[in-house]
This record gives structure tokens, sequence and C-alpha cells, in this order.
């Protein structure tokens, strides 16, 4: 009898700490709103800043006020693309709250339509006299806290 309780404890007890472990792990999954912001920033950071080294390596021989050859576009574009929409695939992975997350997975929807767009004809971003299809977004972004994934100027 005396054994039969010993194991009923012990069942009652790794059982417990199971489901401890598991409430520890669930609640450990979804960030704060600072700190959901705070990663949301730092993807955004280390993907401009890959995006920095693409552009400055198509565009290092243009001259100051000289626009990108369609050619430098469309090297730009497919370069710079698959960062970008990694940077957005790596911010939708992020759990944050969810009123904050949903509004920050719009954001991203825009984003990645805008690459689409930018994909389907990279003269919308790189040729001087084109509007800054960001600027919508941006503003967006920057309400949210997200300034570091501001891509306008």
């Amino acid at each position: 009898m005396r054994r039969a309780s010993t194991l009923t404890t012990t069942a009652l007890l790794t059982l417990g700490l199971a489901t401890a472990a598991f409430a520890g792990v669930a609640a450990a999954g979804e960030l704060s709103k600072k700190e959901y912001k705070a990663e949301i920033n730092d993807v955004c950071v280390s993907a401009n800043e890959d995006l920095g080294v693409v552009f400055e390596e198509v565009f290092a021989d243009l001259e100051e006020d000289e626009e990108p050859s369609p050619e430098q576009q469309q090297a730009a574009a497919d370069d710079a693309l698959p960062i970008f929409r990694q940077m957005l695939d790596d911010i939708e992975d992020l759990d944050g709250p969810k009123a904050l997350k949903k509004k920050v997975d719009k954001l991203v929807d825009g984003y990645r339509d805008v690459a689409d767009e930018i994909e389907d004809d990279p003269e919308i971003v790189f040729s001087a006299d084109a509007e800054d299809p960001f600027v919508k977004l941006d503003k967006q972004a920057a309400k949210l806290g997200l300034d570091d994934c501001v891509q306008s100027g």
C-alpha cells in the first residue's frame, strides 16, 4: 500500500511538473508588446544592412545624379527581393500580442504587395522620378513603433 501511495504521489508530481513546464513553454512563446516590437526592429535592422550591401554593390558605378539602367534596376530587385521577403517571413513568424500581431500581419501583407509590384516592374522604386511605393506603409510602421522597418528615404 505504501508503494502505491509513493507511486501515485510521484505520478502526480511528474504530471504537475510536466504541466507547469508545458505552460511555461506556451507562455514563453508569445512576446510582450515591447519585446515583439524590439524583435521586429532587430529583424529589420539586420535585413536593411544586407539590403544596403546589395544596393552599394549594384549601384557602385553610378554617379550621384545618374539614374540606374534597367539592367541595374532588375539586378537590384533580383538581389534585394529575396532578402526583403525573408525579412517579412521572419517578422510574420514572431508571436506577439494578438491585436498588435494582427496589425503587423496586415502591414507585412502590404509590404509583400509592394515587393510583388517591384518584382513586376523595378522602375517603380529605382527610377529617379518614381513615387516611393513604401510611404503609406512606412507611416503605418512608424505609428506601430517599427521605425527600423521604414523603407523610405
